[in-house]
C-alpha cells in the first residue's frame, strides 16, 4: 500500500537569515543567506576583524554580493590562498585587505583569514 506524506510549512527548516548590514550584527557560526542564495558563516575571530578593519561594511557587502569577475569588481573572488576557496574584493579605502573563505558542507565560512596585497 502506497505511503502519503502530508506535512505543513511549520514542518519544514526554516531558510536561514539574510546576511546582516554591520559585523556587530553576526553571530559566530550562524548559517546566513547571501543575497545570491549562497549559505555563508563566519568565525568570531573573522567577526571581530571585521568590525576592526572594515567598519563600513565594505567588505561585508562584497561577501553578500557574491562572485564577481576579478578585476574592476567588488565582491568574491578565487582565493590564492591554500585551502581557501574565496576571497573578499573590494574596491578603494580597505581594498588592500582580503577576508578568505572555505567551502564545509555546503557552506563559505570565513574563519578569521585576512591578507594584505
Amino acid at each position: 500500500m502506497p505511503v502519503t506524506l502530508s506535512f505543513t510549512m511549520s514542518d519544514c527548516e526554516a531558510e536561514p537569515p539574510e546576511l546582516p548590514n554591520t559585523w556587530q550584527e553576526i553571530q559566530p557560526d550562524e548559517i546566513y543567506q547571501s543575497s545570491e542564495g549562497r549559505l555563508i558563516s563566519f568565525g568570531i575571530h573573522q567577526i571581530k576583524l571585521g568590525i576592526l578593519y572594515d567598519a563600513v561594511g565594505k567588505h561585508l557587502r562584497a561577501i553578500t554580493k557574491g562572485l564577481v569577475p576579478p578585476k574592476g569588481n567588488t565582491g568574491l573572488v578565487p582565493s590564492e590562498e591554500p585551502d581557501y576557496d574565496f576571497k573578499s574584493k573590494i574596491l578603494g579605502k580597505g581594498g588592500d585587505r582580503r577576508f578568505h573563505g572555505k567551502t564545509v558542507e555546503g557552506i563559505l565560512h570565513f574563519p578569521g583569514k585576512m591578507t594584505n596585497h
